[in-house]
């Protein structure tokens, strides 16, 4: 689920770009959120899947949505960012925000091994992307890292809740808080949105919203079986799964960095899972 998770992840991108001329920031971002939020509804009409809420859990789904509604950072720093920068600060920050959420939440303990798959992880990526920072983009890497620790709390925290809730009512709560944020700086801003008859940019939205159902849905899943540092380490795949989408969709070159920097991240994510006898267990 993890892997799944980062595969549809990793198509934000192709999305992206079919989107990035015709939508803004907020208005890419509140419409996805109405139409997903649209579609969750109809399922739990049909299905009633919902469940009661418990009380105690109310504060963990709040801070869950606020971290839920990170697409307009996201897309604000990849849009003002070359790719290479974005990936860098976004998967660095929701590696982190991993290992934040893991030690102080969860009371998770930090090994050696995931020390050094963090270290590795990292590595694979300045193998693979140049990090070029201007002056003029402090401000859309501040809201990329922003975006990733964001990213790494609405996956993660889901199950610290006490109630059983499927999936897509806990994505609800986000759906709902992205429309009202998102909706209303769009509208002071008057946010750029394409009109209902060009076709192109409306698909990729949607798209974009199917890919991110599925995204969330198994993110969401997937996580609570792993310690929350291990599990954002696993999800760097979707790097990979980029690499492969760049190359096949967009016709990038495949370089040795890119197959170097690919093995570091492989063995960061597997590295946790190893049993490796000169290091003592904690």
């Amino acid at each position: 689920m993890v892997l799944g998770s980062a595969f549809f992840y990793a198509t934000y991108g192709i999305w992206s770009r079919l989107m990035v001329s015709s939508f803004g920031e907020f208005s890419q971002a509140w419409t996805r959120y109405l139409i997903l939020l649209i579609v969750v509804l109809l399922i739990n009409l049909k299905w009633k899947i919902f469940r009661p809420l418990v009380k105690k859990d109310i504060p963990w789904l709040t801070i869950i949505a606020i971290g839920g509604i990170n697409q307009a950072p996201y897309y604000y720093g990849f849009k003002h960012l070359n790719v290479g920068t974005a990936v860098m600060l976004f998967y660095t920050s929701l590696v982190m925000g991993g290992y934040f959420w893991g030690k102080f939440v969860f009371k998770e303990k930090i090994t050696i091994k995931i020390v050094a798959s963090l270290i590795l992880a990292i590595l694979g990526m300045l193998v693979i992307y140049k990090f070029d920072l201007k002056p003029n983009q402090i401000f859309p890497a501040l809201m990329t890292i922003m975006a990733g620790f964001m990213g790494s709390a609405g996956v993660i925290l889901p199950k610290k809740m006490k109630g059983d809730y499927p999936e897509f009512q806990v994505m609800t709560w986000y759906f709902a808080l992205g429309i009202i944020t998102n909706g209303a700086i769009s509208i002071v801003l008057k946010d750029a949105m394409p009109s209902i008859i060009q076709i192109k940019p409306w698909l990729a939205q949607l798209g974009y919203a199917t890919t991110f159902l599925l995204a969330n849905w198994a993110a969401i899943k997937g996580y609570k079986y792993f310690d929350a540092s291990v599990a954002s380490l696993m999800g760097m795949a979707e790097i990979l799964f980029g690499i492969i989408f760049g190359i096949i969709l967009f016709k990038e070159t495949l370089t040795a960095g890119m197959i170097y920097g690919a093995i570091l991240i492989i063995i960061s994510a597997s590295l946790p899972h190893m049993k490796l006898s000169f290091i003592k267990k904690s």
